[in-house]
């Protein structure tokens, strides 16, 4: 993106009035969204978080809406924090990480070189990865990386990651566990390059793709229902 196009962006960004403004000029900038852009920084709708979390975990854990004590969530594409605040309300032990601080104070770490600290089966990834650009063909790497010390990864991808060759090695021929729940959202939640933009409005299509470790069989396909963006946003969001 050239800087002529970045600094357009911005001011556009500057010009919109209501909740987006409430995240700051700082995310405006050029160099900002120049780097937002480097990394494909596009934060997720804690609303779909939620929904995917409150779809998928009763499928997952037998005691739901109580996890097993020592379980432990990495988000390892953290970002401005949209996606781990929103787990926190669901777990007690949340640990963001990202590539670059973005201002959050989250621990820097490569997703390529993730190791969680719990034991496998005390552990989840969930995350939110790049998927465009140069960074396109991360999305795959992130989750096998995940899987060596994660039983459980739960990731959120455009719909399209669910096609090609070499893509259906991960979700059917997987050593480690194949694609257990491939979960399309029915509700768009479009995505924003370098802020969360709660009106954003774009021809997006998004999934949320579950693997378990030792699962050997076909994924089970479920759709997040209708409903859920009005059941499970909050405009006190933009204040994350």
């Amino acid at each position: 993106m050239t800087a002529a196009k970045l600094k357009s962006a911005a001011s556009s960004e500057r010009r919109k009035k209501g909740p987006v403004e409430q995240q700051g000029d700082l995310l405006l900038t050029p160099d900002y969204m120049d780097l937002a852009h480097k990394h494909q920084l596009f934060p997720s709708h804690p609303w779909n978080v939620r929904a995917a979390v409150e779809t998928l975990c009763p499928l997952i854990f037998p005691t739901w809406p109580e996890t097993p004590p020592a379980m432990v969530v990495y988000d390892i594409c953290a970002g401005l924090g949209h996606m781990s605040v929103p787990l926190g309300e669901y777990f007690s032990d949340v640990r963001p990480s990202d590539i670059i601080d973005w201002g959050k104070g989250y621990p820097v770490a490569d997703a390529m070189a993730f190791e969680a600290d719990s034991a496998p089966y005390d552990s989840i990834a969930i995350f939110n990865p790049p998927f465009d650009g140069e960074l396109g063909n991360m999305a795959e790497k992130f989750v096998r990386q995940a899987q060596k010390t994660c039983d459980r990864v739960f990731v959120l991808c455009r719909l399209a990651f669910i096609c090609s060759t070499g893509r259906y090695a991960l979700h059917h021929q997987n050593p480690l566990g194949n694609l257990k729940y491939f979960m399309p959202c029915s509700e768009r939640a479009p995505m924003q390059l370098g802020l969360y933009n709660p009106r954003c409005s774009k021809p997006q299509e998004h999934a949320w793709f579950y693997y378990e470790r030792g699962h050997t069989g076909p994924y089970t396909g479920i759709n997040l229902p209708l409903g859920l963006r009005a059941k499970h946003f909050r405009p006190e969001d933009v204040r994350i």
